[in-house]
């Protein structure tokens, strides 16, 4: 019986192996990407992995962007000498002007409310959340109780239920810029004796393309009596767009199924990145433009 869990046991981690090792790369290396710089409204300073973060007794929390479409992902680690709780069902995420809840209960969100869940909500949550079980109904009961994270005395707990960018309509993902938009010349990341041209449209807070909010809940008590709320406001403040093999950057490796590793040297976590249609890129409309 050990030996077949643990034949069990190997397979399930090739198969997550495997599927990780895939995202290592780009989905199509002659495309085209673009990187969205995230920007905090409240200035927010970085932490010392280069994370927006903010603090206060009892808290510190970080945000964390990096992925493919955007994560609204947040960290909150407990610095108080008690466990902190944090209310996800009244923490919310604000995106398109539409406030919903971090994990919603669907059967009380308004129409405008559910139409934002499922354009954002992520198919793969931070593996920390627990939240797709939580949902499930218990006894065919109506109301649900909120759900509430407890956080031992310097610990942490990460969520990440919502993408920053949709990814319903994946053929028209990114922003469309201008073939006169503003551009740079670097070395390239990956090819050998070229250069790369990067396009760069800035942007402030009021003609960004996403502006999104966080909202957290915590208290220090498990009743809520006195709750904080921790509110910070981001925007894109710049997309860059580059050819892919530039993005990815130099091959440094390959896992043991073959599939390569790269350096991928835009990776921060105040920033997000998009592969977006070949026609929409600016090399393309320059080089067909009529």
């Amino acid at each position: 019986m050990k030996k077949i869990v643990k034949v069990l046991s190997l397979i399930g981690l090739s198969v997550f192996v495997a599927a990780s090792a895939q995202s290592q790369d780009v989905n199509n290396a002659r495309g085209y990407v673009q990187v969205f710089d995230i920007a905090s409204a409240s200035n927010l300073s970085l932490n010392e992995y280069k994370q927006f973060h903010f603090e206060n007794d009892i808290a510190d929390v970080s945000y964390l962007f990096w992925s493919s479409y955007g994560k609204m992902q947040v960290k909150v680690e407990n610095k108080a000498q008690t466990p902190l709780y944090v209310n996800w069902s009244q923490s919310t995420f604000t995106v398109e002007g539409v406030e919903i809840p971090m994990t919603p209960d669907e059967s009380k969100l308004t129409d405008v409310q559910y139409k934002i869940y499922q354009k954002y909500k992520a198919s793969e949550p931070t593996l920390t959340d627990m939240d797709y079980e939580w949902q499930k109904i218990t006894m065919g009961r109506e109301e649900r109780k909120d759900e509430i994270s407890e956080i031992l005395t310097k610990s942490t707990f990460t969520k990440g239920n919502y993408y920053l960018m949709p990814r319903e309509k994946s053929a028209d993902a990114g922003v469309l810029l201008d073939t006169a938009v503003a551009s740079y010349v670097e070395k390239h990341n990956s090819v050998k004796k070229q250069n790369a041209t990067i396009y760069k449209k800035d942007f402030t807070m009021d003609n960004s393309p996403l502006v999104f909010t966080c909202k957290l809940v915590v208290s220090t008590d498990k009743d809520f009596k006195n709750s904080t709320e921790i509110v910070e406001k981001f925007y894109v403040a710049s997309v860059r767009e580059m050819d892919a093999k530039h993005f990815r950057g130099k091959r440094i490796g390959q896992t043991p199924e073959g599939y390569g590793v790269y350096k991928f040297p835009e990776r921060k976590s105040t920033a997000f990145y998009v592969e977006i249609n070949p026609r929409n890129s600016v090399e393309f409309n320059k080089r067909f433009a009529r």
